[in-house]
Order: structure tokens, then C-alpha cells, then sequence
């Protein structure tokens, strides 16, 4: 069994873009590794080192005297005769020089500091990511160094207030067990409020994905596939010949490899999900990754796999293929956990092959539909990400299809992109690896391997 797995470094494929055109032709499977792909190492790399404070939230916070929040909602605590009223936008310019000036290692290094209406965008040092054990410094050095500009800029003393600036930047951090409720915050979430290790790539909500890529469907596909595989790469479960497995699966469905995806969506968009169904297993048989082991006297034809991880590459495709032609014809992403489940279930039951991620995108799925809009309906598909215990059966395959389906929803969600993570349509203003990832990723791919 385990021949069918193992990595075949003649192995190539062909990047499609979200018009059936190729972008990079008959590429290694090994360009697209995260560790290979110096566009996935780019935005990986930005993650890691990007905070985006807002000084608006800041200023407010101050000057009500209101800090230190522990929920989402109506939680600040405001403390009467604490209230410090800076003029922070109006130094905005200064503050943002003292913040690059204390934050630059070398004179020449790539520290960034922007402003972008009420918004400060801060990346850190490369050689500071690099000698720190994680990512916290992209929260806690912006945050610092913002604080002590701030002190040096209106000349406060300790009984100024400074205590409170300290507090509207981290909220109680560290008295909670991440800063939240401060007017600073990260791409990905402080490590301390994750559930388990390796997973902070996964940290990012679906409604963030999308809102990064500006809505562009195979964009957000894209950005989420990388996310979710090289955490994959990062935690292990891509290590031997499940490498093959992860680099395939994020090909076809993060990549549109073979144009599989945009084929299966053109020639079924008016179809049903049994078409798309249908389509996927004629294309693997036609290819050779599956065959058909025996015939029962039924009629019923169970099929073996050739190539398993090749047929997980064509299965994940069709799911993808599946949400998009569900949200895209209701113009809703409310159907997309139930697209998946169905077509997971579906594919099964006509093959007696596993599914998507061994079947692991099924039960992912199953949840999914569960927590989003049937017993349980305090959850919407765009503010799940791939860390969440909903979603994170399924190390790779879901989360795309949950950021196709809310590119192509057209207001139906009370928790749209606009409204979770409006802040991150202005990011791309000055962080272009988030614009045409998927472009990227394949002129990258023909530098490794043209």
C-alpha cells in the first residue's frame, strides 16, 4: 500500500488561474512545497511578522478611560478618573517614526512601519523573527515600542496615565492568557490561545482569508490551501509519504491543477452535486487512479484505488467543484458545510473508496453543517478558521471550500468579511503578497522548476 504513496520526483502538474489558463506548465509537485516555494515562504514569513494596531481604538479607549476587556461584546472595564486624552492621530507621523527608529535593527534591515488611514502596520525585522522561539514578538514588540513612542512623544510621566496605555495596547494580557482587547492585534492568534502545537497558521478566520484576497474566489482558495498544508508541513502530518499526499491535495484543489476545478464548476454549474459526482470518478478511472476490484451481482462496481493520494487530489477537487456550484447558485454560503457533507457521503457510497482526507473532511463537514445552521445556530461559516475544534478534524481540505463559498456570498451572513475583519481589505494596500497569491505561487513554481 504504501507504493501508492511514495513521491515521485518526476512528478509534474499544470496551474490554472480562475479563467482556465494556464499559469505554470508541467511544474515538480515539489515547486509547490512551502519549504520550495519562495511565494509561500514570503506569506508565511509575513504572518509572522505583521501587527496592525489601530490607533483609533486606541485614542477612544484612553480617552473613556475603558481597558481591559475579556469578551467580544460589552466587557471593557472603564475606569472613572482614568481617562488620558492624547491627541495620538494628529502625532501620528512622529509616533510612526520613534516606532521604526526603536523597532530597526540595522539601518538597512526590512523593519516597516505604515500608515494607513487610522491604522499603524507594523512589520518587525526579518533577523528578529529569525532569532526569536516564535511569533510572539510581532505582537509584543509593535505593542512595547508603540507604547514608549507614545510616552516620549506628549513627555509623560509615571502618573500620566502610562499604565493605561499599556493596558489599551494589551488589554490585561498578562493577567488573561493573551492580549486581547488591546488596540493591537496579530494575523495569527497569540500562541497561548491555541489549542495545541503547530497549528498557528490555521489561526486565521475564514472571513480573514477572504478579506486578504479580496473576495477573488481561487485567490482565497489558494491563500487558505497554503495556510492549512504548511501547518501540515509544521506539525508532522505531512512528514514521509504523506508529503505526496498534502502537495497533491493542495495542487488540485488549492491550485486548480490539471484546471480540474474550474472544469468541474463550467461543466456543472447548472447541475447538481451527483454530476460533479460523477464527473470526478469517470475522469480517475479514464486516468488510471482508480479501477474497478470487483463486480457485485447487484451491478454495483467497488473500486479500488491506483494512486491514493492522486485520488484524494481529484476527490478534493470535486469538493471544492461541489461548494462552489452550492454557493454560488444560492448566492449563499450557508450551504457550504452541507454541500460538503453531501458530497462526501455521496462519493462514498458510489465508490466504496474513502473520501476527502480519508473521510476526515466528511465528519469535519458533518460538524461543520451542525454548528453553522441546524441545532446550534450561534455560529456563521466565515468566522471559523482551521484551528477551531469544528473544523480542524480535516488538515487541509475544508477550510477552501469555506473560503470559496463566503467570496461568492452576497450578504446573506450577519458576520460578513466586511463586518469581522474589515481592517484586513485595507492590509493589502500595503502588503501586496496577499494580491493574485495564486499567480504568484505558479511564477514561483517556474522559477524552482521551468
Amino acid at each position: 500500500m504504501s507504493q501508492i504513496f511514495l513521491m515521485d520526483k518526476g512528478e509534474r502538474v499544470t496551474i490554472f488561474n480562475d479563467r482556465g489558463e494556464p499559469l505554470a506548465e508541467r511544474v515538480p509537485l515539489e515547486s509547490l512545497s512551502p519549504y520550495r516555494n519562495r511565494a509561500m515562504r514570503e506569506i508565511l514569513h509575513t504572518l509572522k511578522r505583521t501587527a496592525v494596531i489601530d490607533i483609533n481604538k486606541l485614542e477612544n479607549s484612553l480617552k473613556k478611560g475603558s481597558v481591559g476587556n475579556t469578551m467580544a461584546i460589552g466587557a471593557e472595564c472603564r475606569i472613572l478618573g482614568r481617562e488620558v486624552d492624547l491627541p495620538i492621530m494628529e502625532h501620528i507621523n512622529s509616533i510612526a517614526d520613534r516606532v521604526h527608529e526603536m523597532l530597526r535593527v540595522s539601518d538597512d534591515d526590512d523593519t516597516r512601519v505604515e500608515i494607513l488611514d487610522s491604522l499603524l502596520i507594523v512589520q518587525i525585522p526579518s533577523i528578529v523573527v529569525a532569532t526569536g522561539t516564535g511569533y510572539t514578538q510581532a505582537h509584543l514588540l509593535p505593542a512595547t515600542a508603540l507604547a514608549y513612542a507614545i510616552i516620549e512623544e506628549f513627555d509623560l510621566g509615571i502618573f500620566d496615565g502610562v499604565d493605561m496605555i499599556k493596558a489599551a495596547l494589551l488589554g490585561r494580557y498578562p493577567q488573561t492568557i493573551d492580549p486581547s482587547g488591546g488596540a493591537v492585534s496579530t494575523l495569527i492568534s497569540f500562541p497561548t490561545k491555541v489549542e495545541g502545537a503547530a497549528v498557528g497558521y490555521r489561526t486565521l478566520s475564514v472571513n480573514t482569508i477572504v478579506a486578504l484576497t479580496g473576495r477573488r474566489t481561487f485567490d482565497a482558495v489558494a491563500l487558505s490551501s497554503i495556510l492549512e498544508h504548511a501547518a501540515a508541513f509544521e506539525s508532522g502530518a505531512a512528514m514521509g509519504p504523506y508529503r505526496r499526499f498534502h502537495l497533491l491535495g493542495m495542487a488540485y484543489q488549492g491550485f486548480n491543477a490539471e484546471n480540474m476545478v474550474y472544469e468541474l464548476v463550467r461543466d456543472h454549474g447548472k447541475g447538481t452535486v451527483i454530476d460533479i459526482i460523477e464527473d470526478v470518478v469517470h475522469r480517475a478511472l479514464n486516468d488510471g487512479v482508480i479501477k474497478v476490484e470487483r463486480r457485485l451481482p447487484s451491478g454495483y462496481e467497488i473500486y479500488t484505488p491506483v494512486d491514493a493520494s492522486l485520488w484524494n487530489a481529484y476527490a478534493s477537487a470535486g469538493l471544492l467543484a461541489a461548494t462552489i456550484q452550492n454557493a454560488g447558485a444560492s448566492r449563499s454560503a450557508q450551504g457550504a458545510p452541507s454541500a460538503m457533507q453531501f458530497y462526501s457521503d455521496l462519493l462514498a457510497m458510489a465508490t466504496s473508496l474513502p473520501g476527502v482526507d480519508f473521510g476526515r473532511a466528511f465528519g469535519t463537514a458533518t460538524l461543520f453543517e451542525w454548528l453553522t445552521h441546524n441545532s446550534y445556530g450561534g455560529g456563521e461559516v466565515g468566522i471559523f478558521s482551521g484551528e477551531h475544534v469544528v473544523t480542524k478534524g480535516s488538515k487541509g481540505f475544508v477550510i477552501p471550500c469555506a473560503a470559496a463559498a463566503m467570496c461568492l456570498d452576497a450578504g446573506t451572513q450577519m458576520y460578513m468579511p466586511e463586518v469581522t475583519s474589515k481592517n484586513m481589505f485595507k492590509l493589502r494596500e500595503v502588503l501586496p503578497v496577499f494580491k493574485d497569491p495564486l499567480s504568484r505561487i505558479a511564477e514561483a513554481a517556474n522559477e524552482y522548476g521551468g
